[in-house]
């Protein structure tokens, strides 16, 4: 059950978009102009068609290059994945910064980037790198990818949202996320009937 004036956002990414992180800001910044409390949780996606994404933003399309950037992608999951067990706030940042550093400044993913970044946000060091490595950021991965799938989630980003307003209803964003539309979705407005967004019942929800 929602509590009175809650917002939840599910935001699904793949860890190394360039789109995907600039969705990841836009939501942040939505998040901070609500006045209901609003939960925010980044879910790394990872298929053929994230991927595919990937390549189209001038990435190498031969299949070397794509299960190098696969590969890339699932260890960023991970990390971003044992960063969150520290707090969910954490791991959103940690992500964050870690897409600053491969996208904007060009930086491989590699484990050493991943603690530069882990230090640099007070993570407990030790901790990070034991669940860096154990099965239940693996775990926490495979739960992501059947979360996706119940909610129909095959692209990146996508954006699923809960409203207290609406306890019977969530929507989800399956093209271009912008503020108006997450705005309009928790107003009860007319941007429900946007080609974008999809009506998904409240026991979808509810088997998260």
């Amino acid at each position: 059950m929602f509590l009175n004036n809650i917002i939840e956002v599910f935001l699904f990414v793949n860890p190394l978009g360039r789109t995907c992180y600039e969705s990841e800001k836009l939501v942040e910044a939505f998040s901070a102009e609500r006045d209901e409390k609003v939960k925010v949780r980044f879910v790394p996606i990872l298929n053929i068609r994230s991927i595919g994404n990937l390549v189209k933003g001038n990435y190498d399309s031969s299949l070397s290059s794509r299960n190098h950037l696969y590969t890339d992608s699932y260890n960023a999951s991970l990390a971003f994945q044992a960063a969150s067990m520290q707090g969910r706030k954490k791991g959103r940042k940690f992500l964050m910064k870690l897409q600053q550093s491969v996208i904007k400044d060009g930086s491989a993913v590699t484990r050493e980037l991943m603690l530069q970044i882990a230090e640099a946000l007070n993570l407990d060091i030790e901790m990070f790198e034991e669940d860096l490595e154990s099965e239940l950021s693996r775990t926490a991965f495979n739960k992501d990818q059947k979360l996706a799938l119940e909610m129909g989630v095959t692209e990146s980003p996508s954006c699923v949202v809960y409203s207290s307003k609406d306890t019977t209803s969530g929507y989800r964003i399956d093209s271009s996320i912008t503020k108006q539309l997450l705005h309009g979705l928790c107003n009860d407005q007319a941007e429900k009937n946007d080609q974008a967004v999809t009506h998904l019942s409240f026991s979808l929800y509810q088997t998260v």
